[in-house]
């Protein structure tokens, strides 16, 4: 059973199950990219003001749940997803998966991506990463590292440009990049190149990973406010939804009653 969560739709899936998916996507052939997004909080609400990205949403080929805000979503709306299923797990897990697939990085700053390769090939025998190039490209730009990827012919193509940049990137070009799979990995290419540290794993288990990067980049507090916003507006649908239910059962109390009277 899936659910909407102010209009974005997740499935139960859990992590095997997303990998799964991910084998599945490999072995297509139609000259299409299909697109994987790692769905948390604030890339649901820059879809509430951002109707282009909510169309991306809509027509994404698999959603995973990455942040505990949308498990929490979900169960106030009566529905149980099984797991958090992060874009940093799922990164890792495809980059040690054997026989390799061919992974092209784009993200970052100028030289992380090819450091996270360097790090990736050395850290994990048999990883075939075909290409690297930075995010910080211009508009004008685009054709020319589409043509570029295309040319490395990835299998999955791992872009690391923030939400919505990265999404709207990867399904713009989903029939020119050549590749089988694009995920949208957000920060993971910082993770692999060292750049960035990724939380201790009591950070991780208890769901806090949010708060770890915002504790190392203040700069996230004004972007963390769509978090109080994501609160709010699930309590007060999760409310809205418990008034309009009471207000049905009441009406259907009062039609059984007045049909008792009636017979």
């Amino acid at each position: 059973m899936s659910v909407r969560i102010l209009g974005v739709e997740f499935y139960p899936v859990t992590f095997q199950g997303a990998l799964n998916a991910l084998d599945w996507m490999i072995t297509r052939d139609d000259n299409c990219t299909r697109l994987v997004v790692t769905a948390n909080p604030i890339m649901v609400m820059a879809a509430q003001r951002d109707e282009g990205f909510m169309e991306i949403l809509e027509n994404a080929h698999l959603i995973v749940p990455d942040g505990t805000g949308i498990l929490w979503a979900a169960r106030r709306q009566g529905v149980e997803l099984p797991e958090r299923v992060t874009g940093v797990d799922l990164a890792y897990a495809l980059l040690r998966k054997q026989p390799s697939p061919r992974f092209f990085f784009v993200g970052g700053k100028p030289g992380v991506a090819e450091k996270a390769a360097q790090n990736v090939t050395r850290s994990i025998p048999g990883a075939r990463i075909c290409g690297t190039h930075h995010g910080y490209f211009k508009p004008g730009e685009e054709k020319k590292v589409v043509e570029t990827i295309a040319a490395a012919r990835p299998d999955m193509v791992f872009c690391a440009m923030g939400s919505p940049k990265q999404e709207k990137f990867l399904w713009k070009y989903r029939n020119e990049l050549g590749a089988k799979v694009g995920i949208g990995l957000g920060g993971v290419l910082d993770i692999l190149s060292g750049t960035t540290k990724r939380a201790p794993v009591r950070i991780q288990q208890a769901g806090l990973e949010w708060l770890w990067r915002m504790i190392l980049e203040p700069k996230r507090i004004i972007r963390n406010l769509a978090l109080l916003e994501f609160v709010v507006r699930i309590q007060l649908q999760s409310w809205f939804d418990r008034t309009s239910n009471k207000g049905e059962s009441h009406d259907a109390q009062a039609r059984e009653q007045e049909s008792d009277t009636i017979y």
